[in-house]
């Protein structure tokens, strides 16, 4: 199967846009509910713990059925499988805000992690099926920006609409983004299921391997997201960790027998592949445990207001998007891998000098970190994407993309707990002092916690470094796709 590509610039323009939409607004209810969970238990009159499941259903469906959507656009399309995700989203958006009871908004919420596992899997080798490899870069160059605003403005905006009007509509200001991107999508996206090799049928569709997947990784997500507070070492935690990892394992030995695995396991044969998985895996892990451990130290060490906080960790965002404007036309120039090794090795300097100058409790020194840390993950994470599904096989672009996210999501919520306690070990406090309390330490005592977790940030770069030297890039001709007005 050729790799089909459009030559119109408004249709590379419609599909970009398109997809990065989708990443924004996947990303965006990821978050934006998480500042309106207290407002949404007053109104359902139920508990914490309960309503804390609002955010964990959607993460995940949204994980546990990636890798099935992924095999499923691989067999009949893409578009098919993109644009029903936009619309499975965005209705269930519309039902997550007019609900009238609890259960039912865990219902709605459950379908829109389907709708957001739709697009999720397919956003990105959207770009790489239908942009022509040397205007990727570019066209990663605008995804990304625009699909991390999600991620970077989710609690802020979530709390100006419910403070502003209600809960509800943090879910109805998707419809009538949702309805703009669907009929963006529909009209620019050419359609890709008329595949050489007939589809698989319904009688010898993978259902076992499915159900080993989205058990394992759900039940994966689940007890990573709640070990801190069901604790590491408790039984619960532990076995529920080996039980996914035994389903995993059973899911692999699995896909090795079936006849038309969800899973291909031949994408990993690429060694170039599998090292770039491993290289975005570690990537990620700095970022997202840096998200998490840098609002303490301008809080607790900088002593400066929340309100203030959130404009200062804004430097990184919009340093990021505008070098990934830059770093994603240039990955279409140069290796891309080498701009991903610089990116790597300038967050490890960055993260060892900021490690030792963070106590020293100057702004400038913050925002001279958070500058750096912009460009370097702006020279990381484009071009390694770009690189990705550059090297991924062009007839399992979407089931590679699928396994592509998926490893960058788990990347973050390793990397996120492994930052949280590396930070927690290196606080200087009293051997056999337990449950102490951040706000009530003196800033000078939390130094070396927040030293020795950049540290371990820095770490992983060089583990990223070192997978990336691994990695052979191919830059393949690529096919273009006549465009007949009946093909959209």
């Amino acid at each position: 199967m050729t790799n089909q590509t459009v030559t119109s610039h408004a249709r590379q323009v419609g599909i970009t846009i398109s997809g990065s939409l989708a990443g924004f607004m996947v990303l965006l209810d990821n978050n934006i509910v998480n500042i309106s969970l207290h407002d949404i238990a007053k109104y359902f009159d139920i508990s914490t713990p309960l309503v804390v499941q609002v955010a964990l259903v959607y993460l995940l469906m949204l994980s546990g059925t990636m890798i099935i959507f992924g095999k499923l656009a691989d067999n009949y399309g893409i578009k098919r499988v993109f644009i029903s995700g936009f619309i499975v989203f965005t209705v269930s958006s519309l039902l997550c805000g007019l609900t009238p009871t609890f259960s039912l908004l865990i219902a709605a919420r459950i379908l829109q992690g389907i709708g957001g596992s739709m697009l999720f899997s397919t956003m990105i080798s959207l770009i790489t099926k239908f942009i022509p490899p040397d205007r990727r870069g570019w066209a990663f160059g605008i995804f990304f920006p625009i699909s991390s605003m999600g991620l970077l403005i989710g609690n802020p905006l979530g709390g100006l609409i419910t403070g502003m009007l209600s809960w509800h509509w943090i879910f109805l200001v998707n419809i009538p983004v949702g309805i703009l991107a669907t009929i963006l999508g529909y009209k620019t996206i050419p359609a890709d299921y008329q595949n050489e090799k007939k589809p698989t049928s319904i009688k010898h569709f993978d259902y076992l391997g499915s159900l080993l997947s989205f058990f394992g990784l759900a039940m994966m997500v689940y007890f990573i997201s709640n070990g801190k507070s069901m604790g590491w070492g408790s039984p619960l935690t532990i076995g529920g960790l080996v039980g996914s990892l035994v389903l995993i394992t059973a899911f692999i030995l699995w896909e090795k027998r079936s006849r038309d695995p969800i899973l291909d396991l031949s994408i990993f044969r690429d060694r170039s592949f599998s090292y770039a998985l491993m290289a975005s895996l570690v990537g990620y892990g700095l970022m997202a445990g840096s998200n998490v451990i840098l609002p303490f130290y301008i809080l607790l060490g900088l002593k400066i207001d929340v309100t203030h906080a959130g404009f200062i960790l804004m430097t990184f965002a919009v340093v990021f998007s505008l070098s990934s404007l830059i770093t994603g036309r240039l990955s279409d120039k140069v290796p891309r891998v080498h701009l991903t090794i610089l990116g790597m090795a300038l967050a490890t300097i960055s993260c060892i000098a900021f490690a030792l100058l963070l106590p020293l409790l100057h702004l400038g020194i913050l925002f001279g970190f958070l500058v750096m840390l912009g460009i370097s993950y702006a020279l990381f994470i484009t071009p390694n994407n770009n690189m990705v599904m550059s090297i991924a096989r062009e007839d399992k672009v979407s089931i590679s993309s699928s396994v592509f996210k998926l490893s960058t999501n788990m990347g973050q919520m390793f990397g996120l707990i492994l930052m949280q306690m590396i930070f927690t070990m290196g606080i200087h406090h009293s051997p056999g002092e337990t449950g102490f309390k951040l706000k009530s330490m003196p800033a000078t005592e939390l130094m070396s916690g927040f030293s020795w977790a950049y540290i371990a940030g820095a770490a992983m770069c060089v583990a990223a470094i070192l997978f990336s030297l691994f990695i052979r890039e191919n830059r393949l001709k690529h096919s273009e796709v006549v465009e007949h007005p009946m093909q959209g």
